[in-house]
This record gives structure tokens, C-alpha cells and sequence, in this order.
């Protein structure tokens, strides 16, 4: 019981000199607030205080240091995106970009707003660092819910005609091994006047920041729109395959240096105004759809035959199969993108200058394993697409022919039916569908009519004519027979 008692007695001991000096330094402090005052604290730009020739707090004026704004690209001051919500005008929906989020493409950019939620690894410099004028989250001009970027080339630029549209430079070079090709829409309004230099030109310029000079390294991918598709949404492809840096010629899928990418707007070396629309700039390995789409809705319509040419495989057909291509005349390509900018798989066919065949350079798919029965099916079609670059000035015509044989022995040709369609040069540059109508033709040996042939086990085609050796370029697609 005394042991107790002693603690007891000490802890209240204790519990009065803990508050005598509690006491004592209150009263210390007190007095050091009187005996020790330093004064007024000293402005400057580092105080935490808005004062000297400051704009904001420790920033603006003399202090060096720029203040955060709704225009310097940055996500700062409470903003919800870069340059927008918090302080700033609200945040703009990218209902596109979102759709893209869970692609695998590395860079793409919808113009939906002026910050990253428009893009994957894609922002564009601040207005004041861009040769042209932008307002991004622009009205579609051609009337849906979409938002867009608007695009002013101004008059008397600030670049004496190299006025572009600029992304901030990505951390470190672009590896474009994979991706080397790019699409964006763009809506050109007639309004502008094309009459002197400005020019209906949208171009991909992919470049380094080493110096000033990165003009003289970089690669640049133009693609003109023609005038009839002015005042609507067209799709753009910009094909880097073959692209070449200007310095050393370097492909494009091998160049190593490359950090930005820049889009021009109505062609380089003048200062005329233009206004254009654009949206979805996105990068991609290949122009054409994935997998025989055609083919697959074809599967089920119960044709005989069939070929699609978007493979060079079963794959793109039924019963029918080309021949490998060391055996033919001409030389395909197969999957190629359409030149007229869908998204379909075609083939290319090339018919060689000098072929291997002196003149007679056809397509050939692979023999039938029994006699074709034209009983039915006697009527063909093919959609074939001719480019106006073709030279049809000598013995080269814009002829395509289905020719339909046997195989028994190498005179085959003695006993072939041919029919031939030609191309009106009002329809080059675009697909026509060619029918192929073997009502009333007949075969060379015996004049038997095709549809009471029973010998043909075999499909040809042939373009651009017979006899000649000269070199000529087509584009086919979707073989069908019908009745």
C-alpha cells in the first residue's frame, strides 16, 4: 500500500510542474512576439503573394515565369482536360476518340477538341506556335452531330507560305516500320477560290526537330482532292509504302529520326487564304477491310463459281482458284487497296512490257475437275477499274475478255469462246461492271454454242488485248456469273 501511495504522490508532482512550465514558455512566446517582430515580409516573386508587376500569383511581368492560361496547353490551374473545364470554358465530349481508345493504332487524333482527349499521343502545338488558324470542336459543316476542326489558312501567313498545322513533337523518334500509312477526312468548301495558287491540296509531312532546317530531311505525302467532291466528306489515304525522306531517300517504314507530324493545307510557296474541315486523322497498316467480307456474303447465294480477288487463295472464291503466279501471264497482286478509296481488297493486275507469252498475257485460274455445265450460268461480270495513266496511244487497248476453254492439249486456243468488253474512256478511273454475255457465243473449233458446250473446263481472263507487247495496268475485282 505505501508503494502506491509514493506513485501517486510523485504523478501529481509531476502533473504541477508540467503545468508550471506550460506557464512558463506561454509566457515566453508571448514576450518573443513583442521583443523579437522582424517586420514586413519583402514582395517578390516568390512569396506566394500577387503583388510587384506580377499578372498572377508569382507569375506574369518581370518574374519570368508565364501564368497558367486556357490557351497554353497545358493541363493546370483545376482544368479537367488541357485547356478546358475548371477555369476554363467546358470540356468538349469526344464521343470518336473514345471509340478509338481501345484500338491498337499508336497515333490518331478526331480535331473533337484542342487537348489530348482528341487523340492517342497526339496534341497540337498552342495557336500562337501554328502557322495556321484552328478552331477545333467546330460544327460539321456538312450537317451531322459530329464535331470537327476547322482549319484557316490565313492571308499573308506568318511563314511566307508554308503556313501548317502542327503537333507538339513526340519524346522520341516515330517508328513507322509498321505503321506507314494514314487517313483523314476532309471537307473542302467550293467557297474557296482555287482560280490563282491556293491549291486543293492536303498534305502529310512527317519530320524531325533537329534544327531549323528539317525541311531538307523530311518526307512529305500529298493527296489532291478533285473538284467534284468539294462541299462533302471525303476520306484521304496517305500511302507512306514507297514515301522517301528529301535528303537521303531513306523509306519511310526505315526512317529512324522522324519525331513530329505536320498536316499543310492548299499547297506551299504562297500566301492565299483557304478554309478546309477536317477529322479522324488515324495511321494504319493497310488501306483494305480485314479478312474476304465479299467473298463471305457470296457464300451463301448458291453460284457455281465465284472469285473476289481478295486473297490470292480459295479464300476468295468458290471453285475457283488462280494458277500460281510463276504461270502467269500477267503479273497480280492480290488484296491490294482500291484505287478509288473504298476500303475493299482488289487485285491489281499488271500485264508486263515484253511479257513471257509474246502478246497473250492472260489471268488463268486453275482447270475445273470436270466439264463446266454453261447450261445454267452462260452470263458473266466483272467490275474492273482502268486508270487513265495507261499509254492507249499504241497497240495497248481498254479491253477486258473472259475466255472461257479446255485444256486437252496446247491448242486449247483452237477451241476457246472468247468474249469481249471495252472500257469507254469516259469510265476510266472508276469501276465499271463489265458483263461478259455468252447467250449466242460461240467456240473457235466447231462453233457450238456456250451453253451446249460440254468440253470447257477452264476460266481466262485477259486485259488490255492481244498480239502486243506492250505493258498496261488494271484493277479487277468480283468475278460472278449470273443468269
Amino acid at each position: 500500500m505505501k508503494k502506491m501511495t509514493k506513485i501517486k504522490t510523485f504523478l501529481k508532482a509531476s502533473s504541477i510542474g508540467l503545468l508550471t512550465l506550460g506557464l512558463f514558455f506561454t509566457t515566453f512566446s508571448c514576450e518573443e512576439d513583442t521583443e523579437f517582430n522582424l517586420g514586413p515580409v519583402l514582395a517578390s516573386h516568390q512569396d506566394g503573394i500577387q503583388n510587384l508587376d506580377e499578372e498572377g500569383i508569382d507569375c506574369g511581368g518581370s518574374s519570368g515565369v508565364v501564368c497558367p492560361s486556357c490557351t497554353d496547353g497545358i493541363q493546370n490551374q483545376g482544368e479537367e482536360g488541357i485547356d478546358c473545364g475548371g477555369p476554363c470554358m467546358m470540356c468538349i465530349p469526344t464521343p470518336r476518340a473514345d471509340a478509338l481508345a481501345s484500338s491498337a493504332i499508336p497515333y490518331y487524333f478526331t480535331f473533337e477538341a484542342n487537348d489530348a482527349a482528341s487523340g492517342r499521343n497526339l496534341v497540337p502545338l498552342p495557336q500562337a506556335n501554328q502557322g495556321v488558324t484552328f478552331n477545333l470542336g467546330a460544327a460539321d459543316p456538312a450537317g451531322s452531330d459530329d464535331l470537327v476542326g476547322q482549319i484557316l489558312r490565313p492571308q499573308n501567313g506568318p511563314f511566307g507560305g508554308f503556313e501548317d498545322f502542327k503537333f507538339q513533337p513526340q519524346p522520341g523518334p516515330i517508328d513507322f516500320s509498321t505503321y506507314d500509312k494514314f487517313t483523314l477526312d476532309v471537307y473542302i468548301p467550293s467557297s474557296n477560290d482555287f482560280s490563282g495558287n491556293l491549291e486543293p491540296l492536303v498534305e502529310v509531312i512527317l519530320h524531325d526537330n533537329v534544327d531549323g532546317n528539317f525541311f531538307q530531311r523530311w518526307t512529305v505525302i500529298g493527296v489532291s482532292v478533285d473538284a467534284s467532291d468539294f462541299d462533302s466528306w471525303v476520306t484521304l489515304r496517305f500511302d507512306g509504302t514507297n514515301a522517301v525522306s528529301a535528303d537521303t531517300g531513306t523509306f519511310l517504314r526505315d526512317n529512324t529520326t522522324y519525331d513530329n507530324i505536320t498536316l499543310r493545307f492548299g499547297g506551299s510557296g504562297h500566301t492565299e487564304a483557304g478554309e478546309f474541315f477536317i477529322k479522324d486523322l488515324k495511321t494504319t497498316t493497310s488501306f483494305v477491310a480485314p479478312g474476304t467480307p465479299r467473298a463471305d456474303a457470296l457464300a451463301s447465294s448458291g453460284l457455281p463459281v465465284y472469285y473476289t480477288f481478295e486473297t490470292g487463295d480459295a479464300s476468295s472464291g468458290l471453285n475457283l482458284i488462280p494458277v500460281a503466279d510463276a504461270n502467269q501471264g500477267v503479273v497480280p497482286n492480290y488484296g491490294v487497296a482500291d484505287p478509288a478509296g473504298s476500303d475493299n481488297g482488289v487485285a491489281r493486275i499488271l500485264r508486263p512490257a515484253n511479257g513471257p507469252f509474246g502478246g497473250f498475257e492472260d489471268f488463268k485460274f486453275q482447270p475445273q475437275s470436270d466439264p463446266i455445265d454453261f447450261s445454267v450460268y452462260h452470263k458473266f461480270k466483272l467490275d474492273v477499274y482502268i486508270p487513265s495513266s495507261n499509254d492507249f496511244s499504241g497497240n495497248l487497248v481498254p479491253l477486258v475478255e473472259l475466255i472461257l476453254h479446255d485444256n486437252v492439249d496446247g491448242n486449247f486456243f483452237q477451241r476457246w469462246t472468247v468474249i469481249g468488253v471495252t472500257v469507254d474512256p469516259a469510265d476510266f478511273d472508276s469501276w465499271v461492271t463489265v458483263e461478259f454475255d455468252g447467250t449466242n457465243a460461240m467456240s473457235a473449233a466447231d462453233g457450238t454454242l456456250l451453253p451446249a458446250n460440254d468440253t470447257y473446263d477452264n476460266y481466262t481472263l485477259r486485259v488490255g488485248g492481244f498480239g502486243h507487247v506492250e505493258a498496261g495496268e488494271f484493277f479487277i475485282k468480283d468475278f460472278v456469273p449470273f443468269e
